[in-house]
C-alpha cells in the first residue's frame, strides 16, 4: 500500500509539473500563442490575449493544486474536463490540417494528433490516481489562495496583455514630415513588387518588379519594416491576420521594407508573415531612418497623401484598423469572393 502510494504521488505531480511546463512554454512565445488562437475567428484580437493568459494562469493553477494536493478532488474534475474540451477543439484544428496546436509553445511542435494523443494518455493517468487525499496544513485557507492568486498573475504581469500594455506604452510616433512629403514625389518609392506569387511545393517565390509612383487614393496603410526585425514581422504578422479576418482588400496595406538579403530576405519576411497580398516596395535605408526616426515598425493611416494617425508596434489594435478601414467601402472584399 506504502509503495501504491508512492507511485500515485509521483504520478499526480508529475502530471501537475506537465501542466506547469506546458504553461510556462506557451508564456515564452505567448505572441503566436495569442495569434494562433485569433486565427480561429472567434474573438476579437483583444479579447483573444487576455484569454490567452486566462488558459496560461489555469494551467499554472492546476498544475500547481494537483502537485501539492490543494483542492484535489476539484483539480482532478478540472483537468479531466478541460482536457476533454480540448481534445474536442484538437478535433477542429486536425479538420483544419493545423501543424502545430501551440499546446506546448512553439518550442515543443506538436501537431493535433499528437496532442490529442498527450490528452488521453493523462486522462488515462488521472483515472489511475483518482482518489487521492487533500494535503492540509495550518493556515492553508489564508496560504492556499494567496499563492493561487499570485500564480494565476503570473502571465498577465510577466507578459502583459496588449490592452494594457498600449495604454502605458504606445505613442503616436513621430514623423519627419518634410522628408516623408519629398520621398513621395521622388523616386524612393518606386521600386514595387505587384505580384508575388509564392510556390510551396518548392519554398520559393516569383518576385515581379516594376518601377511606379505610389500612389496613395483613398485610405491606405502604410507599415514602414525592415525584413530582419523580429518587431516588424510581429506587426505585419498581426496585420496580415486582422486583414484576413475582416476581410479587408489587401492593396490598402503597403509595406515600405528594406533589409534583402538573405536570410533576412524580403521573401522569408513575407512567408513568415503571411502577409502574400500586400503591396511591398523596396525604400533606401537611409530615407526610412529619417522619415521615422529609426523606429520599426512604424505604421501611418493616410487619407489619400495625408498622415492621418501613426503609432508603434504597441499601437497596433484590431480596432484601430477596422474604424480606418471599414468606412472606406469601396476596397473592402465582397463576402461572398
Amino acid at each position: 500500500m506504502k509503495a501504491k502510494k508512492i507511485i500515485f504521488t509521483i504520478i499526480s505531480v508529475a502530471i501537475g509539473l506537465f501542466f506547469i511546463a506546458s504553461a510556462i512554454l506557451k508564456i515564452f512565445t505567448i505572441k503566436e500563442f495569442e495569434l494562433y488562437i485569433y486565427s480561429y475567428g472567434i474573438f476579437n484580437y483583444t479579447l483573444c490575449t487576455l484569454f490567452a493568459r486566462c488558459l496560461i494562469a489555469f494551467e499554472m493553477c492546476a498544475g500547481l493544486c494537483l502537485t501539492l494536493k490543494w483542492c484535489y478532488r476539484l483539480t482532478w474534475w478540472l483537468m479531466q474536463l478541460s482536457l476533454l474540451g480540448f481534445t474536442v477543439f484538437l478535433i477542429f484544428a486536425q479538420l483544419r490540417g493545423d501543424a502545430n496546436c501551440h499546446c506546448m509553445g512553439d518550442f515543443v511542435e506538436l501537431n493535433p494528433l499528437q496532442s490529442m494523443i498527450k490528452n488521453f494518455v493523462i486522462m488515462a493517468l488521472l483515472l489511475v490516481i483518482r482518489n487521492q487525499e487533500n494535503w492540509n496544513f495550518r493556515f492553508e485557507k489564508i496560504v492556499k489562495p494567496l499563492i493561487v492568486i499570485i500564480v494565476a498573475a503570473v502571465p498577465f504581469i510577466v507578459a502583459p496583455p496588449e490592452v494594457l500594455y498600449n495604454k502605458i506604452y504606445s505613442s503616436d510616433r513621430n514623423i519627419n514630415t518634410p522628408i516623408f512629403e519629398k520621398a513621395l514625389t521622388d523616386s524612393t518609392f518606386y521600386k514595387c513588387y505587384p505580384i508575388i506569387r509564392p510556390n510551396y511545393e518548392y519554398d520559393s517565390t516569383t518576385f515581379v518588379a516594376e518601377d511606379k509612383p505610389l500612389e496613395l487614393t483613398g485610405r491606405n496603410i502604410l507599415m514602414f519594416a525592415h525584413a530582419g526585425c523580429k518587431y516588424c514581422r510581429e506587426g505585419a504578422k498581426r496585420m496580415s491576420m486582422f486583414f484576413r479576418e475582416n476581410r479587408f482588400d489587401r492593396n490598402r496595406c503597403k509595406v515600405m521594407i528594406f533589409g534583402n538579403y538573405p536570410p533576412l530576405s524580403t521573401y522569408e519576411f513575407i512567408k513568415e508573415t503571411e502577409g502574400f497580398g500586400f503591396e511591398y516596395r523596396e525604400i533606401n535605408p537611409i530615407t526610412s531612418l529619417d522619415i521615422v526616426d529609426g523606429e520599426f515598425p512604424t505604421f501611418m493611416l493616410m487619407q489619400d497623401d495625408s498622415i492621418v494617425k501613426s503609432f508603434d508596434l504597441w499601437g497596433l489594435e484590431e480596432s484601430t484598423i477596422k474604424e480606418f478601414l471599414e468606412n472606406d467601402t469601396e476596397h473592402i472584399i465582397n463576402n461572398n469572393k
